[in-house]
């Protein structure tokens, strides 16, 4: 079937093309993990960068400043003998015209010139 020499020509080229196939393999193998390499480096610079930001922003919540803003902003305190204007916006004027803004003092003990409960109905009527 085959001729002496033939023979031994293509069990070398099964061979050779055995060994391509995993050479190609191996390459395709390598450059995949260098991917995944540089995406894992990519990923610990930004993990790295967000714990960064979290230990100022924990630094930052540690400092008077921050304790102050928040009792501000959050607990509606003032300090004493300070005064707080409340701006309500698109009060109707005398004129029947909306936009224009209301402006009432509130005083230091937080207490507002509308009662409460009518305040609570402005707010959803």
């Amino acid at each position: 079937m085959f001729k002496k020499g033939t023979r031994g020509r293509v069990l070398i080229s099964l061979v050779l093309l055995v060994m391509s196939a995993n050479f190609v393999k191996s390459t395709v193998d390598v450059l995949n993990s260098r991917k995944r390499l540089e995406d894992a480096l990519e990923k610990e610079k930004s993990l790295t960068y967000e714990r960064d930001m979290l230990k100022k922003r924990i630094e930052y919540k540690k400092t008077g400043e921050y304790i102050e803003e928040s009792a501000r902003n959050e607990l509606n305190m003032i300090k004493p003998g300070e005064k707080v204007f409340v701006m309500d916006e698109e009060v109707p004027t005398s004129e029947g015209v909306a936009g224009a803004s209301e402006m009432r003092e509130l005083t230091p003990d937080g207490d507002r010139e509308d009662p409460n409960w009518y305040l609570w109905y402005r707010l959803f009527f």
